[in-house]
Order: C-alpha cells, then sequence, then structure tokens
C-alpha cells in the first residue's frame, strides 16, 4: 500500500462528508448504492486495500467494531493502517451476508473517518 493508492480512496472525503451526497436509492424495498459508493467499492478492490484474512475472527476479537451502532471514532482516530483496512474489509465482507451494512457504516460516519484517518497517517 503505498501514499499514491491512499489518496485515490481519501480522493473521497468530500463525497462522504458532503450532506448533500447521495449515498443510495431505495427499489422495492432493497437499498441501491449510488455510483459513487460503488466507484468507491471498486477503488478499495483496485488498490488491494482490503485484505484476504480471518475477518469474522478478526471482527469477533475487536468487539467494539462488531456493533456498527458503536461510535468507533476515537478507536478509529488511534488506528494503524493494518487496522483501518482489517475494519474496512470486514465492512465490505460482511455486506455480502448484511445486506446494507456498507451503507449502514457510511451514515454512521465509519467510512468518513476512517478515510480522515487514512489521509492523517500519510501527511505524518
Amino acid at each position: 500500500m503505498d501514499v499514491l493508492q491512499i489518496k485515490r480512496l481519501t480522493n473521497y472525503l468530500e463525497f462522504f462528508q458532503n450532506d448533500r451526497s447521495v449515498f443510495f436509492s431505495e427499489s422495492k424495498g432493497w437499498r441501491i448504492e449510488s455510483p459513487e459508493v460503488s466507484q468507491f467499492r471498486k477503488e478499495l478492490y483496485d488498490t488491494e486495500f482490503l485484505l484476504v484474512f480471518d475477518w469474522v475472527q478478526w471482527i469477533s476479537e475487536n468487539d467494539e467494531f462488531k456493533n456498527v451502532n458503536n461510535n468507533v471514532q476515537d478507536k478509529i482516530r488511534d488506528a494503524d493502517l493494518e487496522t483501518l483496512r482489517k475494519l474496512m474489509t470486514s465492512y465490505i465482507r460482511g455486506d455480502r451476508f448484511n445486506e446494507g451494512l456498507f451503507i449502514d457504516v457510511i451514515l454512521k460516519g465509519h467510512v468518513t473517518n476512517i478515510l480522515l484517518r487514512l489521509r492523517e497517517l500519510i501527511s505524518e
């Protein structure tokens, strides 16, 4: 993971921080990710930000992140790069089994906080 790859992700901060951004639409009771969210998801794969690891075990061992309703802003603010990557991977993988999870963590500000921390890490 290099600085340029991380910057490709932090370029989305403006979108995630904008109160007028549309993250999803609804169709027949299903949430459909906006094109921007889908593009961000693609960037996570293209930059190889997501990790191959036992995310189920990791999220079980890191209970504070397990419930997306928890306030994890301080934990994210102090997280290292590996933790941020594992957390984002857990959100993306978890969305496969719990559709709408990724939208929920976007709405709760977790994705924004991860991106803010990434920006901080590359400026250190």
